[in-house]
């Protein structure tokens, strides 16, 4: 008897499809969050498992411009199907942003009451077999264009074996017409194979352009645009050609635009403007656009190439010749009416070797008319068999100089770093692409260090063979100039907030994501990017609606400001500063927020013990002002007939100036202090005097007694007023915080080249958390000021007076042990 069967879990199941060889995942939801992704799947991503949970973009931020993300919320709200075959997508993997194709499926899988509960995405990736077909596409069409003329050279053979029959009698001239026929078909095929060579050079060209290129004919009518152009506007070929790209243009500046085209137009000269032009991307670009009439050997005009470069970014693409599809389609239908004519009569032939000759010209003249540096060099013995005027602007160089010339005799200074690759290309076929290569010219004579973008592509005949090296190349010195500049301005700036301790972060509006530098991350503590709401929950509660409220004034004002309190991990609190402006995008509506947060604890500290300083220098002020208000209205009133209270009072009013005296001494202290006015009069001196004096002060006091422990007869150098303010202070204090601690131990070292000076009480001690702080300025162990009075300041000025004498200070203390106070100086 068997067992039944056990039904697999969900992670049994998980872990079946795990091993599944074709690329299975499981999303939900609109944004297409990742709920499953076999190994097969993770591997087509270049992505690992930390993709499960996240959001289709959210885990691939390259498809956020591609149409993936719409399709899965499609089939998530309509409950369909969605498939593809031979699909391109942009993919970054091990940091290469390359295309891939794929065969793929997005299917809605729904439960018994009909609602999309899943998304099952299965994918195979055909980039090989979608390559290689292609490949097999363009070898078929060569094979055909091969096939062809072949058959025309059969008919033409049949054609002259019939007129070898026609007539008998004109043998003799029959068989000069067939020499002569002949050799016409040995030009013939030398044109074409020329053409031919001219048509590869053309189509290389326009393989490699990233500039945007369009033809119209005389007429105005579109013939042709490049594939910039369908990259760019993302239309396809046909519909720039039927509908063009003028309702791309920016509002403002359509019509300046289509003014200055049609006057060129009509008076068929060159053109050029700086247009707004929206995008695939759905943002405007800048374009650069020039226009160029095109003339026939004979001077008739045959239309308009225009060229357009994106100026927005800081740095131009390459310039590559703008293709001429159109123009070579017209140049085929004359080879072909050239083969039919080689077939009936040696007239004709004439003709089409005039035609030959005139389309030959036509690309010569495209050459010099093109808007940047082209070169032709000849691969056999490197030969400048053409070249334009903008290539002799670019290296400086006369046309005798140059055309039939070696290239390199015509450009000795680069030859030693540029020959070996241009034999490169000849050797291998492949060609190289220079990027803003810094490189000295001699230019008319003068040496100049220039920057160029160029490519060395080869040009190849019927059988493979580089027959011929194109140079297309542009000046970009004033563009890398610019960046370069840019590029220091940005880090000078980078590191001017880095020393500030300023963090930097960019809201986005559309998903409220926050990116945040380094101190950014530090000062809320999270890693970015994060969400708005995620920083919103470190805030504290009593500030939480700051944050909305500072928004919604920036919405309208165009800048965030705004101070708040945030509870870090360890329940500590931090005041942050945040400000921001808002940037929109070319419609007006939000779009981001740049800005920066600063730590102001510090600051918001210091504000308040100033706060707490100018509230106890006004109670410490007060209070003897106040005696000695009262003292002297009393002194005002027996003034006439004085009194044995008297003396008394006149004791009180000094002992309130005395006190008024010590707490104004000790503002200007801590204002020479922060001046750098504090003058030390060093000078040698014995510290018996200095304890004689404080020993008379305690002894005055009459309520404790000074213990003068070791060598009180030393000598040291430096300020004897400033020292003995220090000790006095000291005593001060021990009088003060440890009134029933009868006798203070003051002891005296010698411990190498340094001299130690001690103050010991036996009162309640200080508590440790306030023992770092004790030195600052305005702090008291009272901050009430209920035990004893003072500005706390005392400790402070103590403090910057042995360190002015490059000695050191410092206390020790333990509750219910009383406290040590000391100092050093060097010997």
């Amino acid at each position: 008897m068997t067992e039944p069967v056990t039904s697999l879990n969900f992670e049994q199941l998980n872990e079946v499809l795990s091993f599944s060889s074709t690329a299975t995942a499981v999303h939900v939801g609109e944004e297409a969050r990742i709920e499953f992704a076999n190994q097969a799947m993770l591997t087509i991503w270049g992505r690992g498992i930390e993709v499960i949970g996240k959001g289709l973009v959210e885990a691939m931020p390259e498809l956020s411009d591609q149409p993936f993300l719409e399709m899965f919320a499609r089939v998530w709200r309509e409950g369909i199907t969605i498939s593809g075959n031979d699909t391109p997508a942009e993919l970054l993997i091990n940091g290469v942003l390359d295309t891939y194709y794929f065969d793929f499926e997005y299917r809605a899988i729904k439960d018994k009451s009909g609602r999309v509960i899943a998304i099952l995405h299965s994918a195979t990736d055909v980039t090989e077999r979608y390559l290689n077909r292609r490949t097999l596409q363009e070898a078929a069409h060569n094979k055909e264009l091969l096939i062809r003329e072949q058959s025309l050279n059969e008919q033409l053979a049949a054609s002259n074996e019939e007129l070898n029959t026609i007539n008998e009698e004109l043998q003799a001239s029959r068989e000069e017409l067939f020499r002569m026929n002949l050799e016409l078909e040995s030009m013939v095929n030398d044109r074409v194979k020329a053409f031919i060579e001219s048509e590869e050079r053309f189509r290389s060209m326009a393989d490699n352009t990233d500039i945007l290129v369009a033809v119209r004919e005389e007429t105005g009518k579109l013939i042709y645009f490049n594939k910039a152009w369908i990259e760019f506007t993302g239309r396809t070929a046909d519909q720039l050609i039927s509908t063009g790209w003028h309702d791309l243009i920016h509002d403002l500046d359509r019509q300046k635009f289509l003014d200055i085209h049609q006057r060129a137009f009509g008076k068929r000269v060159s053109y050029s403007d700086e247009v707004r032009v929206l995008g695939a991307d759905g943002v405007y670009h800048w374009l650069l656009k020039k226009g160029t009439p095109r003339f026939l050997s004979d001077g008739n005009f045959t239309g308009y190439i225009s060229s357009c470069i994106d100026i927005t970014q800081r740095k131009l693409d390459e310039q590559l010749l703008q293709d001429m599809n159109e123009e070579l389609a017209a140049s085929n239908e004359e080879f072909a009416a050239l083969n039919e004519e080689l077939a009936t009569t040696n007239e004709e032939l004439a003709e089409s070797n005039d035609e030959l000759l005139l389309s030959e010209a036509r690309f010569r003249n495209l050459i010099n008319q093109a808007p940047f540096a082209i070169c032709v060099i000849r691969a056999e013995d490197l030969i400048v068999v053409e070249v334009n005027n903008s290539y002799l602007e670019l290296v400086g160089k006369t046309r005798q100089q140059l055309e039939n010339h070696t290239i390199w005799d015509g450009v000795a200074e680069v030859a030693e770093v540029y020959a070996p690759l241009m034999q490169q290309v000849i050797d291998t076929g492949v060609a190289f692409h220079g990027k803003e290569h810094e490189l000295i010219l001699n230019r008319n004579g003068i040496a100049e260090t220039v920057s160029i973008d160029f490519v060395y592509e080869p040009v190849t005949d019927l059988k493979g063979k580089v027959t011929s090296i194109m140079v297309v190349g542009n000046d970009v010195t004033d563009k890398v100039t610019a960046r370069r500049q840019i590029e220091d301005a940005e880090e000078r700036n980078r590191l001017a907030i880095e020393a500030a301790e300023i963090g930097t972060y960019e809201l986005s509006y559309a998903d409220q994501t926050l990116k945040g530098s380094k101190r950014f991350d530090e000062i809320f503590g999270v890693n970015s990017p994060v969400s708005r709401q995620q920083v919103l929950s470190v805030y504290h509660p009593l500030d939480a609606h700051l944050s909305n409220e500072a928004h919604m004034i920036a919405r309208k004002t165009g800048r965030l400001f705004y101070e708040t309190r945030i509870l870090l991990t360890d329940s500590s609190v931090r005041w942050v500063r945040l400000q921001g402006d808002v940037h929109y995008d070319s419609q007006g509506n939000l779009k981001k927020m740049l800005g920066t947060v600063m730590d102001i604890t510090a600051f918001k500290q210091l504000q308040q013990q100033k706060d707490d300083f100018i509230s106890i220098a006004s109670h410490e002020l007060k209070t003897p002002l106040t005696s000695l208000k009262a003292s002297l209205q009393l002194l005002e009133r027996m003034k006439a007939s004085p009194t044995a209270l008297l003396p008394r009072l006149v004791e009180q009013c000094n002992r309130s100036m005395e006190k008024i005296s010590e707490l104004v001494e000790d503002l200007l202290n801590v204002t020479r202090i922060n001046e750098g006015k504090v003058m030390l009069n060093k000078k040698k001196f014995s510290l018996a005097h200095i304890i004689d004096e404080c020993c008379t002060h305690v002894a005055q006091r009459g309520t404790h007694e000074l213990i003068v422990e070791g060598e009180k007869d030393l000598e040291i150098v430096a300020d004897e007023n400033r020292i003995e303010q220090v000790v006095t202070n000291f005593i001060t204090n021990a009088i003060k915080y440890a009134p029933n601690s009868r006798q203070i131990f003051l002891t005296i070292e010698h411990p190498g080249d340094s001299v130690k000076i001690s103050l010991r009480d036996t009162g309640p001690g200080i508590p440790t958390d306030k023992l770092p702080h004790l030195f600052d300025r305005y702090f008291r162990v009272d901050q009430s000021g209920v035990q004893v009075s003072g500005l706390g300041l005392g400790l402070y000025i103590c403090s910057d007076i042995i360190q002015r004498h490059g000695g050191k200070i410092g206390v020790e203390s333990a509750e219910g042990e009383g406290t040590t106070f000391w100092f050093t100086l060097p010997d």
